[in-house]
């Protein structure tokens, strides 16, 4: 069996082809698809993604059994690109069966494997997926910055300046380590302040401050290793809240913030093993896709999966 995976974020795509579940090629763009910002571009998406499509199957004389793609703000997409985005990569790869999801769905199956559990995702935001593989499904958080994301990079990187502006301002519970990383790194908090009220990435720009707060924590600083605590605390939360009733009680865990520091992953690992059993991700979004795909083939994808499917059977969402 012949599938193909695509992990797709604003800022570029990531494809792989695999051979029974074994990626034998791989390929990405750093190309803007825009997708999951306000206005997706449904024709700047298909020119991003189908190339690379392309180029996996150039050469390949058996046929494509299925694709999975996985895509940052899923739930944004609008009905011209659900309909678009299929039909293109179904033509560019020469199968009719197409997965679309969330790059969450991915992240699941690609940490966790094709069954019932919870993962949680933690980079500059945060949300966990549970589901017990019957057709139960949870979500938890992904709420964005300015309400959610709780643990997240975001999250994490705005505690640390408002504890370093507490600081600058004498208050209890600043911490004067992160007001020398913040000046250091960003000039006058002021100039600071006044720049993230009007930037549209200002979200991007706490959570580069979580090595700050990672660095000052190995330092000894103890605001920065509590808020790395909690941070972990809130995750660990997260994920078990994600574990619908039922459902095996395992978590596993993606994204760049678990490895801000062992304060985050002890706080993370103890919450979460108190009540579910944590297992080590077994692969990356891109290997989720292709689980996916394969699930899709096969049709052996659970109901009620937060998906959009093509096949020939039904040439409907699913």
């Amino acid at each position: 069996m012949l599938t193909i995976g695509l992990d797709v974020g604003g800022t570029g795509a990531r494809a792989a082809l695999a051979r029974d579940g074994v990626i034998i090629a791989t390929t990405s763009t750093d190309r803007p698809t825009r997708i999951g910002s306000g206005g997706v571009d449904a024709a700047n998406a298909v020119a991003v993604l189908t190339p690379l499509v392309r180029e996996l199957v150039t050469g390949r004389p058996a046929p494509i059994d299925a694709v999975g793609a996985g895509l940052t703000g899923f739930a944004l997409l609008g009905d011209e690109l659900r309909v678009r985005l299929p039909q293109a990569l179904a033509e560019a790869a020469g199968t009719p069966v197409v997965v679309l999801c969330s790059d969450m769905l991915t992240s699941y199956a690609g940490a966790l494997g094709l069954r019932g559990g919870a993962v949680v995702a933690a980079g500059t935001g945060a949300v966990a997926l549970g589901s017990d593989w019957l057709g139960a499904w949870h979500r938890v958080d992904g709420w964005g910055y300015l309400l959610g994301d709780i643990g997240g990079g975001s999250w994490l990187g705005r505690a640390g300046m408002q504890a370093a502006l507490r600081a600058s301002d004498g208050r209890p519970g600043g911490s004067p380590v992160l007001l020398a990383a913040l000046t250091e790194r960003y000039g006058d908090p002021i100039a600071l302040v006044r720049d993230l009220a009007g930037r549209d990435d200002r979200a991007g720009v706490m959570a580069g401050f979580v090595p700050a707060i990672a660095a000052a924590a190995q330092s000894g600083d103890p605001v920065a290793a509590g808020l790395l605590a909690e941070a972990g605390t809130q995750l660990a939360t997260s994920a078990l809240a994600a574990l619908p009733p039922g459902a095996p009680r395992e978590i596993a865990y993606t994204g760049n913030l678990f490895q801000a520091g062992p304060a985050l992953w002890d706080a993370f690992a103890t919450t979460v093993t108190a009540g579910a059993t944590l297992r080590e991700p077994g692969g990356s979004a891109v290997d989720g896709a292709l689980r996916l795909a394969q699930g899709a083939a096969e049709d052996a994808l659970p109901p009620n999966a937060p998906l959009h499917l093509t096949r020939p059977s039904t040439a409907s969402p699913r």
